[in-house]
C-alpha cells in the first residue's frame, strides 16, 4: 500500500466507504472498529445521508495505515491478511456479493423509504432479479431494480 500512489493518480474529490475499505485492504466491520477507536477519520455525510471521504481524509487514512500511527496520533498495529487467497475464497458463488457487501444497497433502499429490511431479504431480491449475478451491472440500476422488486413483492 503506497500513499504516494493515491496522490500521484489524482484522487477523486470524494469516495465511498467501500472504496476507502478497499484502499486500506480491510473489511468494513474492521474499518468501522478503527473509526470508533479514532485510528481513521469518520466519514462525512452528503445531504442525503450517504457517507463519503474527501481527498484529504483519504490521504490521512492511508498514511495512518502505512505508518501505524492513527489520525488520533496513537500507535496502532494492524492485522495483515495472507497475500495468497485460499481456494474457497477464489470461487465466488454465482457472481453474487457476500451478504455483508449489501450494506450500500441497503443504505440506498433505506434512503428510498425501505427502512425495515434485513440482509437476507435484500440478498434474496438481488438473487431473483439478477440470477446470473450483478457483475458488470450499474449500481443505480441494481438499486432501482431491487427497490421495485421488493415493493412489488410486498416484503416491506
Amino acid at each position: 500500500m503506497n500513499v504516494g500512489t493515491m496522490t500521484e493518480n489524482k484522487p477523486k474529490a470524494a469516495i465511498t466507504v467501500s472504496k476507502m475499505c478497499s484502499l486500506l485492504s480491510m473489511s468494513r466491520s474492521q474499518f468501522y472498529w478503527h473509526v470508533k477507536k479514532g485510528t481513521f477519520h469518520a466519514p462525512l455525510k452528503l445531504s442525503n445521508g450517504r457517507p463519503y471521504y474527501n481527498a484529504s481524509q483519504v490521504e490521512d487514512n492511508l498514511k495512518a495505515r502505512e505508518l501505524g500511527i492513527g489520525v488520533n496520533s496513537e500507535y496502532v498495529l494492524f492485522y495483515e491478511r495472507d497475500s495468497e487467497p485460499t481456494e474457497s475464497s477464489r470461487k465466488p458463488s454465482k457472481n453474487h456479493k457476500p451478504k455483508q457487501d449489501y450494506i450500500e444497497l441497503m443504505d440506498g433502499l433505506s434512503s428510498l423509504g425501505l427502512t425495515s429490511l434485513t440482509t437476507s431479504v435484500v440478498a434474496d431480491a438481488v438473487g431473483q432479479c439478477y440470477p446470473q449475478g450483478t457483475v458488470g451491472q450499474d449500481e443505480n440500476d441494481i438499486l432501482r431494480t431491487v427497490f421495485r422488486h421488493i415493493k412489488r413483492a410486498g416484503s416491506v
